[in-house]
């Protein structure tokens, strides 16, 4: 898809990442095309099937035992989910010699998406997004970036600042500024 004209074009690839508890998407920019490059989806309650048992003894027309690995499922899943997510990023940096990442993700995911890069990729990270966008259209990941890249360089007017050091004087307690014996 293409990237609109008044965006950043980036001229050296970027790879976009938005992920979700189970989910990942990739994208690569590059020369004003958003291009998706992998998706990773894994479901738990599809998956939690085959991990669920049942264990039975009849006892006076009773069912005694019932067997569910869900709580322990779901920590495998999560590991290979995390170890997906760094395939997929090892290959895409090292396939388009990335510079930029830019990751969309609530902060649990964040992390276990991190803990998962070398240091050499982990310094690639340009920018973090506490926010799950693999629902919405991947240009809003442009726009989001692009609009936190124009904040840095245009931090705010004088008029902003000056309110800012008034609002954060510290407040008076109970209309007194000294004890009273």
């Amino acid at each position: 898809m293409k990237i609109p004209k008044q965006l950043p074009q980036f001229e050296k690839p970027a790879l976009f990442i938005s992920a979700g508890e189970y989910e990942a998407k990739f994208y690569i920019a590059q020369n004003g095309i958003l291009e998706k490059t992998a998706h990773i989806k894994m479901p738990p309650r599809k998956e939690a099937k085959e991990k669920q048992g049942f264990i039975g003894k009849r006892a006076a027309k009773k069912d005694l035992a019932s067997v569910s690995h869900k709580g322990r499922y779901l920590e495998d899943l999560k590991r290979k989910f995390k170890r997906e997510v760094h395939r997929v990023i090892h290959k895409t940096l090292a396939e388009y010699k990335l510079k930029e990442i830019y990751i969309f993700a609530p902060v649990y995911a964040v992390r276990r998406i991190e803990s998962q890069l070398d240091k050499s990729e982990r310094k690639n990270i340009r920018m973090r997004f506490f926010k799950e966008d693999t629902k919405f259209n991947a240009l809003n990941m442009v726009v989001r970036s692009w609009e936190e890249e124009q904040k840095e360089v245009f931090p705010g007017s004088v008029a902003k600042n000056s309110a800012k050091k008034i609002l954060k004087k510290p407040k008076i307690k109970n209309g007194r500024k000294h004890k009273v014996i």
